[in-house]
């Protein structure tokens, strides 16, 4: 087996060498008056409701668009005010119901910004009517604004003339050329406008979610005439409502609430119908320097036999506390301290692991507001911690158009702090209903989800499917969580006993995540692009992704820090400082002046998201193109990715979502592994290096992802089987790359020394 190599260079940055053209309108199509009037008309239609409404609040628009749109395509002029930019009147983005899916992206803007934009589409439906013959197509809009990059000729003499006559009568309208171009163009992707109302009868508590409407709380609660109801705030727009406060909001404002989401009212934190007690004889040495993982559940056992492995805090007032809330915390934390003395099959070589357990919740109804509060409160004050554990979750099913409050609470402290999140894929509990959507937290998006296997590897009965937000790969991974044949052994308040469910399979992932962290020393996007690699192979299932994400993850530690001889399996880590972030010195090795080779890559970071935005939750896209330098100095993807080319490419924004996993926080490529692979050509005579350019993208104007860390992790099957490690390393040092081998043992002993207490002797001072 050959060992894992960690790579450290020096990555090069580039800001973004292409600047924003023209508008234009892809190839083939084009504008009429009649696409104007339709839209004016919806638009004097929502002009009307707000002017009739009498609101105390700004004007709310939804744009329904005619497919899923690239940033690049959104709204650009019509809604326009003044120099601001369409992107911060955005407050939230979801997708119809229909098949295909489409955009709906909704704007706060003043009453102004709608009537200039009804003034702008009538000006623009007369030019048409009077200059263009009530049509305009693409290459028209190409030839206006001499777009020689679409062309890809110069114009002609009548070309030029007819430009100079469009362009006199545009000006004569009071437009701009640009903005009547962006007008034409915005009318081509969207197909109306329209006020959302939400008017769905609730019966028990909810979290509701407000619109952005630029009011302060109390201006809110006023507006409302809730200024003297006792309602528990989250933030400034999330708060808890009963339901005769929510029937008062939507009765008073009902296109004021963006999303609703159920209480808690009951986790997931009861055993599945497969708990068998068994006999109870335990013992276990005392802890000395092993790494602390966090858990944060149901209350603990201090009674049981692992109890000095476990830093308690019970959160729950003494009142309220009944047997039943021991167990399923117990059982958790009886797996990160002890697990494979306790299912000794299930061995994963990564020893024994200190807790430091949070008792926030009992077995049944627990509020999301207090459990939010709890644990943004527990990971601030416990900054140590950088592995988690959070076996809890919703029996219900969570919102397709938005990511729930807990979720985004998990997403924000990953963003915020170097930590990362296991949490438990939810369970079935109800057999009527096949494959339920996962639970509350589970579509946190940063957070590692874990679903359950049985040992043969298949979803078990009980899990739940993805995806989050219909995009978003969760579960991310599997692994054995029990079932009625093979249970899961655990120690809880009832002693050892089998369990089975998502909430025991998850501190098996979370114990390999802090063996990679606390004892390997990887940062936590390598240690993620490892733990999902290993899931992954040489080909994810598909049919099975929503299940088990990106794979079954091994047993064994070992098998995720080592590869076969005939591969070549290294990591890098960086941090994003401009659009491109670029290595292009990787020497693959040759044979016979060709590369013997297919490779796989996995991306991980952490970056910032915006419930607000609904469906366009991730604030920062990376983009991976790992392959062969060409002849040009650029890099022949190996998934064959075209996105940020120079040569200009139809890119559908749909397509890329599906086929390069634009906006998602894992990217896994990979070249397929065959009977008979070929090797490939060299491309180029002056290099023969390959070369990895992470592409960096914004989707709103905070820039969050400058400092961006990122790990990837890299794999080389050398298809003739042949062990190329060590001359891959000679030209890595070469190349002026520092190469460490992944030594477990090594590591094993420098974590020990770091971690062990120093003793002084007080006489020698």
């Amino acid at each position: 087996m050959n060992k894992i190599l960690e790579l450290k260079g020096t990555f090069n940055h580039a800001p973004n060498p292409s600047r924003p053209g023209p508008a234009t309108l892809p190839a083939r199509s084009s504008v009429t008056v009649s696409d104007i009037r339709r839209l004016t008309q919806s638009l004097e239609a929502v002009h009307r409701y707000w002017r009739e409404s009498h609101s105390p609040f700004k004007p709310l628009v939804s744009i329904y668009y005619k497919d899923i749109v690239a940033k690049s395509n959104r709204m650009g002029k019509i809604l326009s005010n003044g120099s601001e930019s369409p992107i911060r009147t955005i407050v939230g983005a979801k997708f119809t119901d229909t098949t295909p899916p489409k955009h709906i992206i909704t704007h706060c803007v003043n009453i102004h910004a709608i009537e200039q934009g009804l003034e702008k589409l009538l000006e623009v439906s007369q030019l048409l009517a009077e200059e263009f013959n009530n049509t305009i197509t693409a290459e028209e809009m190409d030839i206006l604004n001499n777009n020689k990059q679409k062309l890809k000729r110069k114009l002609s003499r009548e070309e030029i003339s007819w430009k100079t006559q469009k362009e006199r009568a545009i000006t004569a309208h009071g437009l701009s050329k640009s903005a009547f171009c962006q007008i034409m163009k915005d009318a081509w992707y969207i197909d109306f406008f329209n006020v959302e109302e939400r008017n769905i009868p609730i019966s028990g508590s909810q979290i509701i979610t407000l619109y952005d409407t630029g009011l302060k709380r109390e201006e809110i609660l006023k507006n409302l005439g809730l200024q003297q109801e006792t309602i528990r705030i989250l933030d400034d727009l999330t708060w808890m409502v009963t339901p005769e406060q929510y029937h008062k909001i939507i009765g008073k404002a009902p296109y004021l609430v963006a999303m609703t989401v159920s209480d808690f009212g009951r986790i997931d934190a009861r055993s599945l119908d497969g708990t068998r007690p068994l006999s109870s004889e335990f013992s276990i040495p005392e802890p000395t320097n092993e790494p602390v993982i966090g858990v944060i559940d149901t209350l603990f056992d201090q009674s049981s036999y692992f109890s000095s492995w476990v830093e308690y805090h019970c959160m729950i007032s003494p009142d309220l506390i009944e047997d039943e809330d021991y167990a399923h915390g117990t059982a958790v934390s009886s797996i990160l301290v002890d697990g494979p003395t306790l299912n000794e099959h299930l061995d994963d070589g990564c020893g024994r692991f200190r807790v430091r357990h949070f008792g926030v919740a009992k077995h049944a109804r627990n509020s999301s507001a207090y459990l939010m509060n709890a644990i943004r409160s527990i990971v601030e004050t416990n900054r140590d911690i950088k592995v988690w554990n959070i076996s809890l979750g919703s029996p219900l099913e969570t919102d397709q158009n938005f990511i729930s409050p807990e979720a985004a609470l998990l997403d924000e402290l990953q963003f915020l702090y170097d930590i990362i999140f296991v949490v438990a894929g939810t369970n079935n509990r109800n057999r009527h209903i096949d494959r339920p959507r996962i639970g509350s937290p589970a579509d946190s998006v940063n957070s590692v989800v874990v679903n359950a296997v049985t040992l043969a590897g298949d979803p078990v009965e009980y899990a739940r499917k993805g995806p989050a937000l219909h995009f978003f790969n969760k579960p991310d991974v599997a692994v054995f969580g029990g079932d009625n044949q093979d249970g899961m052994i655990v120690y809880s308040n009832r002693g050892r006993v089998k369990e089975l469910g998502t909430s025991f399979a998850a501190p098996w992932i979370t114990r390999k995540l802090a063996y990679l962290i606390y004892v390997m020393g990887f940062p936590r996007e390598i240690a993620k692009a490892l733990l999902l690699d290993s899931a992954a192979g040489w080909k994810v299932d598909s049919n099975k992704r929503n299940l088990i994400g990106f794979g079954v993850v091994p047993t064994k530690i070992q098998d995720i820090l080592t590869s076969p001889n005939e591969e070549i399996r290294f990591v890098v880590h960086g941090v994003v400082e401009a659009y491109d972030t670029y290595a292009y010195t990787i020497p693959v090795p040759l044979c016979k002046g060709q590369f013997p080779y297919i490779a796989k890559a996995t991306l991980c970071y952490f970056p910032k998201c915006s419930r607000s935005q609904g469906v366009d939750y991730t604030d920062t896209e990376m983009d991976i193109h790992l392959g062969r330098m060409n002849k040009k100095g650029k890099i022949k993807a190996i998934n064959d990715n075209a996105q940020g080319d120079d040569e200009a490419h139809r890119l559908f924004e749909k397509e890329v979502r599906r086929d390069y996993r634009k906006w998602d926080t894992v990217k896994h490529i990979y070249e397929e592994k065959k009977t008979r692979n070929r090797p490939r050509i060299r491309l180029s005579e002056s290099s023969p290096n390959w070369g990895i350019n992470i592409k960096t993208k914004e989707r709103l104007e905070t820039k969050s992802g400058k400092g961006l860390h990122f790990g990837v992790v890299i794999t080389l099957h050398e298809i003739t089987g042949v062990n190329r490690i060590a001359e891959f390393m000679q030209l890595c040092r070469a190349n002026n790359w520092f190469v460490n081998e992944v030594d477990i043992h090594a590591r094993i002993e420098i974590h020990e020394k770091a971690e062990a207490e120093v003793e002084f002797d007080e006489d020698g001072m």
